[in-house]
C-alpha cells in the first residue's frame, strides 16, 4: 500500500448520497490519500451506507450535533499527514488531480493554508478563490471551508477552529490567527472543486449565525484601539444588509446573540497585533494580493 500524501476529511450531516459521491471522487485521486468521515449526528442512511459501501474508511459519528467546526477539528487531530483537506460532504473532487496540484502549492514554509478554486456548480460556472496566473504567488484573507487545505501542524498550533462559531465565519477567524503567526493563505490554481451548494439558499440560520459571528470576529481578534470602531462598522453594515434583503429581524437576532455571547466569553478574547489586523483588513479589501505586497509584514514575523 502506498503511503498517503494527504488526508481528506469529509464532514457530513444527513447528505448520504452526496457523501457517497464525495468519497468516490476522493478515492480516484492521482496521489494516495487517507479519507476520514466525520458525521455530525446524521439521522438518514449515512451510517448504513458507510458500513455497506466503505467499510475500509474510518467513520466517526457524534451522538449530538456539534457543528462543522468541531468535526473538522477532530478530523484534523486524527489525521497523520502533514497536509489535510477538510472538505464538506457536498465538495466533489471532479478532477483526479486537484489534491496533487494543491500539495505542490505548500512549497513555501509560510503557507498556512491554500484556498482551492471551486465552482458552485448548481448555480453558475464562476471559478472562485483562484489565483490569476502562475507568474507569482497570490494571497487572500481567508479560504472558503468547502474548498481548502491546511498545514496540520500550523493549524493545530493556533488551536484549530474556535468551535463557538459553530456555523459560518470560522474561516476568517482561523486565518487571521494563522496570519498572526506569520502564515498566509495562498490562492490555488488546482482544477476546481465542484461545490453542490443549492441556488438561492435563504434561511434564518445563515442570517442569524452570520451576524452573530460577524460580531465575534472583531471581538475576539481586534486590538483594543480598533475594537469599538470595528464593532460599530460591522453592526451598521449588517443592519443595512438586513434592510436591503428585507430580513432585518434575523439580523437583529444575530447581533443580539453575538453581543451576548461576547459578554459571556470575555476570556476568549485574544486580540492580534495592530499590524496583523491591518494586514488582514487590507487582504479582505483587495481579495487578491501578491505575496510581495505583504512580505514586509511576514518578514516582521520571522522568529
Amino acid at each position: 500500500m502506498m503511503t498517503a500524501q494527504a488526508t481528506i476529511i469529509l464532514t457530513t450531516h444527513n447528505r448520504c448520497e452526496l457523501l457517497k459521491k464525495s468519497i468516490q471522487a476522493a478515492k480516484r485521486q492521482s496521489v494516495a490519500v487517507d479519507i476520514i468521515v466525520m458525521d455530525d449526528n446524521s439521522t438518514d442512511e449515512t451510517s448504513e451506507m458507510m458500513s455497506r459501501d466503505f467499510p475500509d474508511i474510518p467513520y466517526y459519528r457524534s451522538s449530538e450535533n456539534k457543528g462543522p467546526c468541531y468535526q473538522r477539528n477532530k478530523g484534523i487531530e486524527l489525521s497523520k499527514t502533514k497536509i489535510v483537506f477538510p472538505l464538506d460532504d457536498d465538495s466533489i473532487l471532479n478532477s483526479q488531480y486537484t489534491i496533487e496540484q494543491t500539495l505542490k502549492e505548500f512549497d513555501d514554509p509560510q503557507v498556512g493554508a491554500v484556498a482551492i478554486p471551486f465552482i458552485n456548480i448548481l448555480q453558475d460556472q464562476i471559478i472562485w478563490t483562484q489565483a490569476p496566473d502562475h507568474k507569482q504567488i497570490y494571497v487572500t484573507h481567508a479560504y472558503v471551508a468547502a474548498a481548502h487545505a491546511v498545514d496540520r501542524e500550523k493549524f493545530l498550533a493556533i488551536g484549530g477552529y474556535r468551535e463557538i462559531f459553530f456555523y459560518m465565519g470560522e474561516e476568517g477567524d482561523a486565518c487571521i490567527r494563522l496570519l498572526q503567526q506569520g502564515y498566509y493563505v495562498r490562492l490555488g490554481m488546482a482544477d476546481p472543486i465542484h461545490h453542490h451548494q443549492p441556488p438561492n439558499r435563504i434561511s434564518k440560520r445563515p442570517d442569524v449565525f452570520g451576524r452573530q459571528n460577524d460580531i465575534l470576529f472583531p471581538y475576539f481578534n481586534a486590538p483594543i484601539n480598533m475594537l469599538a470602531i470595528s464593532l460599530l462598522g460591522t453592526t451598521l453594515k449588517g443592519m443595512w444588509f438586513g434592510l436591503k434583503v428585507r430580513r432585518p429581524l434575523y439580523m437583529l437576532e444575530g447581533f443580539y446573540r453575538g453581543y451576548k455571547t461576547a459578554l459571556n466569553k470575555i476570556k476568549m478574547r485574544q486580540p492580534v497585533d495592530q499590524d496583523c489586523f491591518q494586514t488582514y483588513r487590507f487582504l479582505k479589501r483587495k481579495q487578491i494580493a501578491t505575496l510581495q505586497e505583504i512580505k514586509p509584514y511576514l518578514n516582521s514575523k520571522t522568529f
